[in-house]
Formats: C-alpha cells, sequence, structure tokens
C-alpha cells in the first residue's frame, strides 16, 4: 500500500483545492440565476465551453509527462518546458486571431435575443484573450504536477477560483456588468494569477532551449490525447449547443447549464484522480508491484465515484432550490442520468493508462471518438423528440462504448490486467439506485425531498458494505489498528 498511500495523499491534496475552487464557482450559481436569467446564463455556460475547446488545442500535457521523466537531466527539463510554452504563444496568437475574424459566425452558434448579438460577440473575443493568462497559469500548474508539488498546484487554482469569486460578484451585486462583466472578471482574475506567479516562469520563459526537434516529439505523442479531449468536450458540451438550435423551450438549455454544474462533484473526483495519475503512473511504471497499485486505485476510484453519485442525486433537490429557484427542479430528470455516466467515464480514464504506458495512445483517441460520435449523433436526433432527458442517455451510452473498447483494446493490445468483477456489483446497485430515483420522480410525492435522502443513505450503506466484503478489508482489524496508532499518538 505504500505507493498507493502515495497517490492517494496527492490526489487528496489536489481535491483539497479542488473541492473549494469548484465551491466557489457554486457560490457563482445564484448570481448567475438572478442576474443573468435562463438565456443569458445558458449562453455564459456556453461561452465558457468555448474557452475549453480553446485550450484544448494547446495541450500537450500527456508528452511533456512522458518526455520530462526521461532524463534527469535539469537543462534537457528546461527544454521540454520552453518548447511546450513557446508552442502555446503559437497556437494562443492563432486562436485569438481565428475569433476575431469569424465572431460574427460562432455568435450565431449561441442563443440570439435581438438585444444581446453584441454582447456575445464582444465576450467571445474577450473569453479568447484569456487564453493569454491561462498559458502562465496552465504552464506553472503542470511544472507543479511533474515535480509532484501539489501544494503550489493548489495555491494557483484556488487564487484563481477566489479572486474570479470576487470579481465576479463585483461585476453583478454592485456593477450590474451582465454577461460582458462575467468574462471580463475571469480575463483580470488569471491576469491577476499569473502576475503573482511570474516567478515561476522563469523556468522556462528563455527561448534559447526551444527545441523544433523535441516539440515534434511532443506533439507526436500528444496528438492522439489533443483530439480525444476534443471529442471529450464535444460529448460534455455539444450538448448545449444543440439544444440552443433543436430543443422547443430555449430555456431548458439552462437546466443542462445547471445540471452540468451540479455534477461538478464528480468532475473534481476525476480532476483530483486526473492530475495525480499522470505523473504518479509514470514515475512508478518501472516498479515490480506497479499492476497491483494500479488495480487498487482502479478499485478506490469506482467505488469513491459511486458514493460521490449517490451523493449528488440525494442532495440535487436541496441545492437546486438553494443554488436557483423551483422553475429549475425539472433539473431534478437529467442529474442522476448525467453523474451515472460518470462512473464509466472514471472507468475508460483507468483503462487508458495501459495505453499511455505502451505508447499506443492512438487507442484512446479512438474510444474518444466513439464516444464522442455517439453523442452527436443521439442528441441530434432524440432531442427533438425526446427533449433534454436525451442528453443523459446518450453521455451514458457514449462513455459506455468507450470503456468497453478500451477494455477489450486494452487486454490485447496493452497488457491491460485490470479485474472488473468486484467492480460491476457496485455498478448494478447503483442502477437499481437510478431506477428508484426515476420512480420517485414519477409519483412527485409532496415528500420526495424526503425520499432522495433516505434513499440515498441507505445505498451509501449498501456500497461501502460491497467495497468492505468485495476487497475482504477486515473492518475489526483496522478499527483496533487506528486506536493503537491513536493512542500512541
Amino acid at each position: 500500500m505504500g505507493k498507493t498511500k502515495e497517490f492517494i495523499v496527492e490526489t487528496l491534496i489536489y481535491g483539497f483545492g479542488n473541492v473549494f475552487s469548484r465551491f466557489f464557482a457554486f457560490l457563482l450559481i445564484p448570481l448567475y440565476t438572478k442576474y443573468l436569467g435562463k438565456i443569458d446564463y445558458s449562453n455564459l455556460i456556453m461561452l465558457q465551453s468555448t474557452f475549453s475547446i480553446l485550450s484544448i488545442f494547446t495541450a500537450l500535457n500527456a508528452g511533456v509527462f512522458y518526455y520530462y521523466y526521461e532524463y534527469e537531466n535539469l537543462k534537457y527539463r528546461k527544454i521540454v518546458l520552453t518548447s511546450w510554452f513557446y508552442y502555446q504563444i503559437l497556437m494562443v496568437s492563432i486562436l485569438i486571431f481565428s475569433v476575431l475574424v469569424f465572431s460574427d459566425f460562432f455568435s450565431n452558434l449561441f442563443i440570439i435575443t435581438s438585444d444581446n448579438v453584441e454582447q456575445i460577440r464582444l465576450s467571445l473575443i474577450i473569453i479568447s484573450l484569456q487564453l493569454i493568462p491561462y498559458i502562465f497559469n496552465n504552464t506553472n500548474i503542470n511544472y507543479f504536477r511533474i515535480e509532484r508539488n501539489p501544494q503550489k498546484v493548489v495555491k494557483i487554482v484556488l487564487l484563481e477560483a477566489l479572486l474570479i469569486l470576487v470579481f465576479v460578484f463585483i461585476s453583478l451585486q454592485i456593477l450590474r456588468f451582465g454577461i460582458i462583466g462575467v468574462v471580463s472578471s475571469q480575463l483580470l482574475a488569471r491576469i491577476v494569477v499569473s502576475l503573482v506567479f511570474i516567478e515561476k516562469s522563469i523556468f522556462y520563459l528563455n527561448i534559447k532551449y526551444f527545441s523544433r526537434k523535441l516539440l515534434q516529439n511532443l506533439i507526436k505523442y500528444a496528438w492522439p490525447f489533443v483530439l480525444s479531449s476534443l471529442f471529450s468536450w464535444i460529448i460534455l458540451s455539444t450538448d448545449k449547443f444543440i439544444g440552443a438550435q433543436l430543443l422547443k423551450q430555449k430555456t431548458d438549455v439552462a437546466l443542462l447549464a445547471l445540471a452540468g454544474q451540479l455534477v461538478l462533484p464528480v468532475s473534481i473526483l476525476a480532476d483530483m484522480i486526473r492530475m495525480a495519475i499522470g505523473p504518479f503512473t509514470m514515475s512508478i511504471r518501472k516498479d515490480t508491484d506497479a499492476e497491483k497499485s494500479y488495480q487498487q486505485i482502479f478499485d478506490l476510484t469506482i467505488f469513491s465515484s459511486s458514493i460521490v453519485i449517490v451523493g449528488i442525486v440525494m442532495l440535487t433537490p436541496i441545492l437546486t432550490i438553494i443554488l436557483a429557484d423551483r422553475s429549475y427542479l425539472n433539473v431534478l430528470n437529467i442529474v442522476p442520468l448525467m453523474a451515472f455516466a460518470n462512473i464509466f467515464a472514471l472507468a475508460a480514464s483507468q483503462f487508458s493508462i495501459y495505453f499511455s504506458l505502451v505508447k499506443k495512445t492512438v487507442y484512446i483517441l479512438w474510444g474518444t471518438v466513439i464516444a464522442g460520435i455517439t453523442g452527436f449523433v443521439l442528441n441530434i436526433i432524440f432531442m427533438p423528440l425526446l427533449g433534454y432527458l436525451t442528453v443523459g442517455f446518450s453521455q451514458i451510452l457514449s462513455y459506455l462504448f468507450m470503456a468497453i473498447f478500451l477494455y477489450f483494446c486494452g487486454i490485447n493490445l496493452a497488457n491491460l490486467k485490470l479485474k472488473l468483477r468486484n467492480n460491476t456489483v457496485l455498478i448494478l446497485e447503483l442502477i437499481l439506485f437510478i431506477i428508484l430515483i426515476f420512480i420517485i420522480n414519477i409519483i412527485k410525492s409532496n415528500l420526495s425531498f424526503l425520499y432522495y435522502s433516505l434513499l440515498g443513505f441507505v445505498f451509501i450503506i449498501i456500497l461501502t458494505y460491497s467495497f468492505i466484503k468485495t476487497q475482504k478489508l477486515n473492518i475489526r482489524f483496522l478499527f483496533d489498528k487506528m486506536c493503537i496508532r491513536l493512542k500512541k499518538e
């Protein structure tokens, strides 16, 4: 358990930062729903999605992680980071220019009214300008991740989240600047953070360490990850853009936006694992007990995500009232589906590790392509018929197909040896939980909130018992060991 313990410690540190940063994001939801309205709220979430897809083009993280650990030489490591940084500079320049030229075209993808066209266009330009401070902050974050220094990563993440909260509050609550004020606040917050940590950028700013050959190697290694990120974005974000065009009630896009934010705790868990697992797996890949560590991490990931999913669903009614209002309560129909879909997404990310270890990352790309196309096609075909519920089912099927593809390809091509039997039990229990939740939603009793809570607590106990049983953990032994340790302290 030694190396697994290191992974858990690092994951928890990342989790601490993500929990608080996402908590700050949660605090913004009441401001958005109160001062922006459903149309502008929907457009804001789509603008943030636009920033996400733009930032994907700067991401060569996978290649950076791999080549940084190839040699112990400090100069070589500077070359890795410097080459990546100046690649980002080039890509950001191209992206900002493209947004400036085609902003009129891109703005038509949003929910357009007679008086918001210019707002959307200007917001798109501001969103693209956020990439400039972003690449400084992102390079610093990944530099600290590589060095296994999660505390400094957390400082950057927390400072940015806190500043965004403060600036957006001032912009909406006091100045009433609307959607342009929100995206401008995000830009200002990222600039401040990049200036605070500018001294860390000295390590990779010297252009004499730039290497075209190494950059080619980074791109060659990382391009499947870049494309897979694009298709992941398709799964998670195009539903809102499709909804803006196909949904009969355009305000239903706001339900998708809120649902996406309510399932953020699963995203927090995924980010915790993602930020820790890349450097961790690369650093232990040559150890003799690495396979055992991977299995333990996989089992723990599925169990912890199951608990988080149940927790999200049981708290959704309360959070909806607190963060928005009763006009958003139809979100109860979509959150369970979107939350459950993440169990397959997390499983797929664990399978992907094996392809990275054997440099067959193109299969990760194909898995994500399958998922992205599945989600896109299902939303296009069924959204006019089933409405916003289509998004939940499309995400489940997208991630399920991706996980199946990666698992069987991993067995045959990447020496994947993860055992699924124990985790299948947890997934079946989650499916039963989701079915019972939908029965409660159909009944629509005045006691639905109470039923959500009781059912959630029952299934948390069931899932925990199943995990303990399948992992053959001796609770009495662990309890006695903990008591002895506490007495010594």
